[in-house]
């Protein structure tokens, strides 16, 4: 029976799944987690390296003594580690890592490499590159933007998406009823709901979002209402984004901060109308693939990496600087941009080949487990 032992936040559905994937083809998995959960579904062991303080030198002086504990107890013979985010903290750790497996696979998410810009951050991610057997990417482009930049680090690299497994429920909700979906959420049926965003972190310009909707008409705003997901993420992003809704009066809006499966996520797919999606990078967002897929709409940078899919012409609106996303709303509104099947079936074609773990559970195969 293979065994593995994933590095990464175990908080994230993407980990949560990837972990379920395996569990399904009787895989054993072992975790290393820098999240919070104490106990994650299809994990044999399960070990958390973070001890949150509010000084950020003594978490990290404490994530390098709790992994190097941790490394003590792990197994000795895994056939392979996957590092799910390239944490630069992991660095110092990763000589003992190889001699635990076979083979060590580092997975980039993407802000783990366009968002970092301390030298001594990338100094460390660098060694993790180094000692990995493979480097993978969910989109050509990062690929070919870090063999560009880092020609010293000869790792093996692959490309490889996560599969969505939201995909096939909203394929369950197609003749479900709009009103009582809405309704689940709390949200009114008689409005353009735009998602603003798709978590907690202010890389998605929430507050840059409200400044500019409240110039908008009453006319306008009587037309939209807001929701705002805040399921993951720091409890000071999600303070002063509420409280910049609270200084804005006009403005109609839910918050939404539970963290919800993938059947719920799906009912929350099928009625957004408009996703705005401005983070500064991005590798090929779920949630993005998910709402066109459901047949709502994307306001999204013209900066980020989407060109595959912009040539099918979906429903997705293109702004090139940030400062342009109220007027691009705007015009959304005004030719009453709904959710709907309308010019859905090239893009849900592609969404589905791409990003199925169908279509996708080979390649990982074939980058974990083939020498």
């Amino acid at each position: 029976m293979k065994k593995i032992l994933v590095v990464g936040n175990g908080d994230s559905i993407f980990v949560k799944d990837f972990i379920r994937q395996y569990k399904m083809r009787d895989v054993v998995i072992d975790i290393i987690s820098y999240g919070q959960e104490k106990k994650i579904k299809n994990i044999r062991h399960q070990y958390n390296c973070i001890e949150y303080t509010s000084n950020k030198v003594l978490n990290q002086i404490n994530v390098f003594l709790n992994f190097r504990k941790i490394l003590n107890k792990i197994d000795d013979n895994y056939d392979v580690v996957i590092i799910h985010f390239i944490y630069f903290n992991l660095a110092p750790h990763i000589y003992a890592l190889r001699k635990k497996t076979k083979k060590v696979v580092a997975v980039v998410w993407g802000s783990d490499f366009y968002r970092v810009t301390s030298r001594i951050k990338i100094f460390f991610q660098d060694i993790i590159y180094k000692n990995s057997n493979v480097i993978v990417f969910t989109n050509p482009k990062t690929k070919e933007l870090f063999l560009e930049k880092k020609k010293n680090i000869i790792t093996d690299t692959k490309v490889a998406r996560f599969g969505l497994p939201v995909l096939d429920e909203i394929e369950k909700l197609v003749d479900s009823d709009y009103s009582i979906l809405s309704n689940n959420f709390g949200l009114p049926n008689n409005k353009i709901k735009v998602m603003v965003g798709y978590n907690a972190s202010l890389a998605h310009e929430q507050l840059l979002i409200i400044d500019q909707i409240c110039d908008f008409s009453d006319e306008l705003l009587e037309r939209i209402h807001l929701v705002f997901p805040l399921g993951y993420g720091s409890d000071k992003s999600k303070a002063l984004i509420e409280k910049a809704l609270q200084n804005n009066k006009k403005i109609s809006y839910t918050l939404l901060e539970k963290f919800y499966n993938f059947h719920e996520v799906a009912k929350l797919r099928k009625i957004t109308d408009i996703l705005i999606n401005i983070q500064p990078t991005d590798q090929f967002s779920g949630s993005m693939q998910e709402t066109l897929y459901a047949g709502g709409w994307i306001l999204t940078g013209a900066w980020l990496p989407y060109e595959k899919i912009i040539e099918l012409e979906p429903k997705i609106s293109l702004i090139n600087e940030k400062k342009q996303i109220g007027e691009k709303l705007k015009i959304l509104i005004e030719k009453n941009a709904k959710n709907s099947f309308e010019n859905t079936e090239k893009i849900k074609n592609y969404i589905k080949n791409e990003s199925s773990w169908e279509k996708n559970i080979s390649l990982w195969d074939e980058i974990v487990f083939d020498k």
